[in-house]
């Protein structure tokens, strides 16, 4: 006899409804984003105890005939692709035909539909995947799925659910990031009859973020609009002054798909990496048009990761172009009063009152007043300054000397796709946006030349008179960021080893032992010659040049630095990075050393000509600004 048989329908759906229905927020998202497939553009979902007793969507999309009504329910049917052909241009949130049958497989659930050609709409009664009934309905054109009792008929799996409040808590959040995914849809969540989210559904990407994130962070963050050769990319990141602990507040989307992503989410932190100190993560909202072609969507049940091609190319574009924009003044708060010559205040921050919108009314029109505050200007696209060619000049330090930097080429922000776009984009930024912000552009020399050194206290800091204000500068951070910058610069261009008169042993733990293996070339071309004595052991024989001073406290602390990259073989760019920071950690001028008039002066040249100069490479702020006008109020004037 046979031990292999076939599963039956009822217990293959279950089977099925274990990949795709995890939770109630899983019911939550495939049912949402089917509604957006519709081209809804208002969607409702009402909870009942979390989801656990009830999860109602209600959409105005196109809604479905009689007999899609009745095919809907049945596994694999679908109206997304037709043939295998077509899963390499997928452009639909769903396509596969899973959500609805493994649903209906765990649940108890009714479906009300019509579309705008009908006279009448259609019921379909669904329990435990077997059809009840179908009958004729009054409804408006839409869809309203009403899922109940979920898990009722797999009661080990309800047990694991968690509390109401929680299985509330975890839709939410999904909810708030597909409202992020289409800012031109109304969405609104209820729960046990109280609205906790809803955006506003405008068009306008700022509005929707200010929903979400909160309209305060939102103004602290920096609009990204540019077009590269292999994709286009829309959306915001935040200020160096705005991080969190987690990874919670990164939102990317591609081709209007949420997306998890550990790629996009370390090269984005690679980007911010001497701006923001270890451990705290920049907020972002990242809209992506690729190639459909160039995305797999097809390799995760719940289609919450993609894979993509050309992942190195698509890696240097993505850096180049979140370096590029968070090398501007406006990437640090503050700035606008360092400008030379600008006495008044920036244009209008001030914030208009955000209200949350109102529950959906008849009229959606009277949701939200888009009053324009301040006109604003056409949106373009961020290219780095390009700096003077700086003479050499040398810091009254022993040994210590900064060199100029080649101004770096603007990246290319011309090129055109090379592919036929058939992603549609994100609707444009409204001018009736409600939270409007312009970004100055001026160069680091140009705020540095207007700071005249007053003095020096602890002695840590140093003082400096801008205009209307007063500055305190960190003098190791400042040291070290003008270091960084020299040390990158050099190791980038390629050193010669130095070698050692004698090789200096090196214990190396566990923990860095394959780390080390996998990157001695590497480490070879930044100017460590390493030899393998034996066991443990190895034997560091050469060093780049200017780092023979305490070799081994250097290389165990460039390890260290490099040992949080997941990555077995690393990225040369990175190591570079993290040398750099390490050498210019131990050669800076350290706090509690008195500095004189010039050479106060020649720190702040030094800083003048950096690529980023307003944090260490750590991420630590290397000035502070008081204002006339704060001094003023303190002391009662």
């Amino acid at each position: 006899m046979s031990k292999i048989q076939v599963l039956d329908e009822a217990t293959a759906n279950q089977i099925a409804a274990g990949e795709v229905v995890e939770r109630p927020v899983s019911v939550a998202k495939e049912l949402v984003e089917n509604s957006l497939d519709a081209g809804a553009s208002r969607i409702t979902v009402e909870l009942i105890q979390g989801g656990l007793s009830g999860i109602k969507v209600i959409d105005n999309g196109s809604g479905m005939s009689p007999e899609d009504a009745k095919l809907c329910f049945q596994r694999h049917a679908t109206s997304k692709i037709k043939t295998a052909g077509d899963l390499t241009r997928i452009l639909t949130l769903g396509f596969r035909g899973e959500a609805l049958p493994s649903i209906a497989s765990v649940a108890k659930v009714a479906l009300v539909t019509r579309t705008r050609d009908d006279l009448a709409g259609t019921e379909v009664r669904m329990e435990g995947g077997q059809l009840l009934s179908v009958s004729p309905a009054g409804c408006p054109v839409g869809t309203t799925i009403d899922v109940q009792e979920l898990f009722y008929n797999t009661p080990a799996r309800r047990k694991h659910l968690k509390s109401p409040n929680a299985e509330a808590g975890q839709i939410s959040d999904l909810f708030a990031k597909l409202a992020l995914a289409r800012p031109d849809v109304r969405m609104e969540l209820r729960s046990n009859g109280r609205v906790i989210f809803c955006s506003p559904g405008n068009g306008s990407l700022r509005d929707a973020a200010a929903s979400v994130f909160g309209p305060d962070n939102v103004r602290s963050m920096i609009e990204m609009n540019h077009q590269g050769r292999l994709l286009t990319i829309r959306g915001f990141i935040s200020k160096p002054v705005l991080t969190r602990a987690s990874r919670q507040y990164q939102n990317f989307y591609i081709n209007q798909r949420y997306i998890r992503s550990i790629f996009i989410s370390s090269l984005l932190l690679q980007a911010y990496q001497t701006l923001i100190p270890a451990g705290r993560f920049p907020l972002a909202l990242l809209h992506i048009a690729l190639d459909p072609e160039q995305v797999d969507v097809n390799v995760h049940p719940t289609k919450m990761e993609v894979r993509l091609a050309r992942e190195k190319e698509l890696a240097e574009e993505l850096l180049e172009i979140f370096s590029g924009h968070l090398n501007v003044p406006a990437a640090v708060a503050g700035l606008w009063e360092m400008m030379p010559g600008r006495k008044a205040k920036p244009p209008e921050e001030k914030a208009p009152d955000y209200k949350e919108p109102e529950p959906y009314k008849e009229n959606p029109s009277s949701v939200l007043k888009n009053k324009p505050l301040v006109q604003e200007k056409k949106a373009g696209t961020v290219s780095t300054n390009s700096r003077k060619e700086a003479a050499q000049t040398q810091l009254p330090f022993p040994g210590r000397t900064l060199r100029g930097e080649e101004p770096r080429p603007k990246p290319n922000q011309q090129d055109e796709l090379p592919f036929k776009n058939t992603v549609s984009d994100p609707p444009p930024i409204k001018k009736g946006s409600l939270l409007l912000e312009t970004t100055p552009s001026y160069g680091a020399d140009a705020i540095f030349a207007s700071l005249r050194p007053v003095g020096q206290v602890f002695p840590t800091y140093v003082l400096a008179q801008g205009e209307g204000s007063l500055y305190i500068i960190d003098q190791h951070a400042a040291h070290e960021r003008v270091f960084y910058e020299k040390y990158k610069e050099q190791l980038t261009r390629g050193v010669q080893s130095q070698m050692l008169l004698e090789p200096v042993p090196l214990d190396i733990p566990y923990h860095h032992l394959q780390r080390l293996i996998a990157n001695v070339v590497a480490l070879s071309d930044m100017g460590f010659v390493v030899e393998h004595f034996g066991g443990d052991t190895f034997l560091l024989r050469g060093v780049p040049p200017g780092t023979t001073e305490k070799p081994v406290e250097l290389f165990m602390d460039l390890l260290d630095r490099l040992q949080d990259s997941p990555a077995e073989q690393l990225d040369n760019s990175l190591m570079i990075d993290r040398l750099a920071a390490a050498m210019a950690c131990r050669d800076a001028v350290k706090a509690g050393t008195r500095l004189g008039h010039k050479e106060i002066q020649s720190l702040l040249e030094g800083l003048s000509r950096c690529h980023s100069p307003y944090t260490c490479p750590h991420g630590r702020p290397t000035l502070i600004q008081i204002t006339q006008e704060e001094l003023n109020k303190r002391f009662k004037r």
